[in-house]
């Protein structure tokens, strides 16, 4: 198992006429979430995953969905579990 949790924000550019779509379908997947969306299909989408390959097919998924054109990294984040809980405990 491992100790680290990922989370990454991308931009996410889609065709107008597939925003909905690829707004329903990046809904959909674990551990995204939609946090703006414009009209002309510009998205920007967090991921977060347990594990770098996770993270990594997560953003090849989101990338290979019909209608979009681009998603590209803009943030990355990896936390240790392990210092998180003894932060919190």
């Amino acid at each position: 198992m491992s100790n680290e949790y990922h989370i990454a924000a991308l931009v996410v550019h889609c065709r107008a006429e597939s925003r909905a779509s690829v707004c329903e379908a990046i809904t959909a997947m674990e551990g995204a979430e939609i946090h703006a969306a414009t009209e002309e299909g510009k998205l920007v989408v967090t991921l977060e995953r347990n594990n770098r390959v996770d993270l990594q097919t997560g953003m090849h998924a989101l990338s290979a969905l019909p209608g979009v054109l681009s998603a590209s990294l803009t943030y990355h984040r990896v936390e240790n579990l392990d210092e998180l809980g003894e932060n919190n405990g």
